[in-house]
């Protein structure tokens, strides 16, 4: 049996934003970058490591787990805050800094870890000159970046958080200018089956590559492997091993998993569509009731407005009635009036005709 360590991972992690790695995000990125760190472990043991860009520290924490001590440096002064909370180890703590400018001293560790650092900033050239300064001579570094030529095809939508992707001639090119000895390793994260020798050999590996539904390539090395991890140093460094993670092998259970939830998925589908069906009647009921509402709702708002035209038809012939009625006493007052004057003429008139006209007419007699 093996040796068997711990798998260390954040206990509060934080949320995964595309930028750097968390413990909240799974598949095949973890991978991807555990693998990375659990290959530089084997270098590390009984050494001062610095890792650079260590981000939530997962990685800082497993080298930890062999190295004498280990420096964990990050840019997000937040993130160094929720590595140290997460990660709290004797011989290992986190600060925060440019990968550009270091904050070490000369010549104060053995080896250099930093894992998809270089792509993301410019100043590519300060960052190796740093990582050579703080290096003790004997020192290695184990950097890894994505091969621009794989990682980035042109029909690909391009990293937002990378700055400036190398292709592996300048990737090997930029090491080169710093150290004097440079070995490397290609990564892809896949799907298959592992044949190992049962004991070291200097085979080279024999690989076959799918290639679509017809073909198969067969091959030394990994073909299109978007990942570059590299060793360098200003040493001789020894032949570097190959390495497998295996996540599981139990591969089917995907697809029975798939089928499960494929069938979930139907049924759920079905729930959806008669739930929907049933919703769609009751749309219509409801608008058939609306509908019928709206026509008694407007049969009333006519009547309303027909009874306020008649009660503001009344109540203005009610005002015209109240008028006539105001004229016609009047005109009833004057006709009195007229009256008593005409009773009064006609009761004079008689007093002259009974009195005064005989003794008119005597006198018209006598003269």
């Amino acid at each position: 049996m093996g040796d068997i360590f711990k798998r260390e991972s954040a206990a509060n992690p934080e949320p995964f934003t595309g930028e750097r790695l968390t413990s909240a995000l799974d598949g095949q990125t973890q991978i991807e970058h555990y693998h990375r760190y659990l290959f530089a472990r084997s270098l590390c043991a009984d050494l001062d490591v610095l890792d650079v860009a260590s981000g939530e520290g997962y990685g800082s924490a497993q080298l930890a787990q062999v190295a004498r001590s280990v420096i964990g440096v990050e840019y997000s002064e937040s993130t160094v805050r929720s590595a140290t909370a997460n990660f709290q180890r004797s011989n290992l703590r986190f600060v925060q800094g440019d990968a550009r400018a270091l904050p070490l001293p000369d010549a104060s560790v053995d080896a250099v870890v930093s894992f998809e650092t270089i792509e993301h900033f410019d100043g590519q050239e300060a960052f190796l000159s740093e990582i050579h300064r703080v290096l003790r001579p004997d020192g290695h570094v184990v950097i890894s970046t994505p091969d621009r030529d794989i990682y980035s095809p042109s029909s690909a939508p391009p990293n937002e958080y990378h700055v400036r992707e190398l292709s592996r001639i300048e990737f090997i090119a930029l090491l080169q200018r710093h150290f004097s000895h440079v070995e490397l390793l290609l990564q892809r994260p896949m799907i298959g089956s592992a044949l190992m020798p049962e004991a070291a050999t200097p085979a080279d590996p024999l690989v076959f590559d799918r290639r679509g539904s017809t073909h198969f390539e067969a091959c030394v090395a990994i073909p299109r492997a978007p990942y570059i991890v590299a060793v360098a140093a200003n040493r001789p460094v020894p032949p570097l091993p190959a390495s497998l993670f295996i996540e599981r092998s139990d591969l089917d259970s995907d697809r029975i998993a798939l089928a499960e939830r494929t069938e979930q998925f139907d049924a759920a589908r079905k729930m959806f569509e008669d739930a929907n069906a049933e919703l769609q009647q009751t749309h219509a009921l409801l608008t058939e009731t609306y509908g019928a509402a709206t026509q008694a709702t407007m049969a009333a708002q006519a009547t309303e407005r027909a009874r306020a035209a008649a009660a503001s038809r009344l109540e203005a012939l009610t005002s015209e009635t109240e008028r006539a009625t105001r004229t016609l006493e009047t005109l009833t007052a004057q006709v009195d009036a007229l009256t008593q004057e005409l009773d009064h003429t006609r009761g004079s008139l008689r007093t002259f005709l009974r009195y005064y006209l005989p003794r008119l007419r005597k006198y018209l007699f006598r003269h």
